[in-house]
């Protein structure tokens, strides 16, 4: 059975709702991680937490299948709003795709220190996975940069979402740039642990939901809408 265009674009609308769905139960579900300089308690966080991290870690996994199919759909929306053939949805699949495959090393490293290493209390080695996993995380915001910022101007070419969506994804994609100073910080606001560290996935999921629910709209209603 093939898909329509508009069929195609509402189940981008759909996936993109799952993952944000998702994704938000995965990044609360563990509770509050070790701030950078808690070395102490990170060895009982990764044993006391050792369920919910797993679940977590399995849920986070669920969350970007469905981004992904999120991504090939809106790229598909660009391309059938785009008349300058430029195919300006390519820049933001790529960006989605490296962030997400950052995302699944990341949470790859800390499920394994989680299953097993960290009931065998090695403090350095739970300190090092439990850095690895956050770096990889922290490093996912470029690509999750170029994703937004591509779709962005997406949006502004194509006019295939809400223009407000394009300056939006311009301040998103900085934001995930600015989450990046956590790969050096190492206390504070911006490092592991920090208060950024929930404010950046959550003005993520944000843009993706308003995304998704424009995507549910019928195709005659975008346009005019993104002005």
């Amino acid at each position: 059975m093939s898909l329509t265009v508009e069929q195609a674009r509402r189940l981008g609308g759909v996936v993109g709702i799952l993952f944000v769905v998702i994704a938000v139960v995965a990044v609360f579900l563990p509770g509050s991680p070790p701030k950078a300089d808690e070395v102490a308690k990170i060895g009982s966080y990764l044993t006391d937490k050792r369920g919910s991290i797993l679940a977590g870690s399995y849920l986070t996994c669920l969350a970007f299948v469905f981004f992904l199919l999120f991504m090939g759909a809106l790229r598909s929306q660009f391309s059938a709003f785009d008349r300058t053939g430029i195919h300006p949805g390519s820049a933001a699949l790529a960006g989605g795709v490296a962030g997400a495959s950052m995302v699944f090393a990341g949470t790859a490293v800390l499920n394994g220190a989680v299953f097993q290493v960290a009931a065998a209390g090695d403090a350095n080695l739970n300190h090092a996975l439990y850095d690895v996993a956050n770096d990889l995380f922290f490093a996912s915001g470029f690509g999750f940069a170029a994703f937004f910022a591509g779709a962005a101007v997406a949006v502004r070419i194509t006019g295939a979402l809400p223009s407000a969506l394009a300056p939006a994804g311009l301040l998103v994609a900085l934001i995930n740039l600015v989450g990046g100073v956590g790969l050096f910080a190492k206390t504070g606001f911006f490092a592991i642990g920090g208060a950024f560290g929930f404010i950046v996935p959550l003005a993520s999921l944000l843009w993706i939901l308003a995304a998704s629910i424009a995507m549910l709209r019928p195709a005659s209603a975008a346009p005019s809408a993104a002005g």
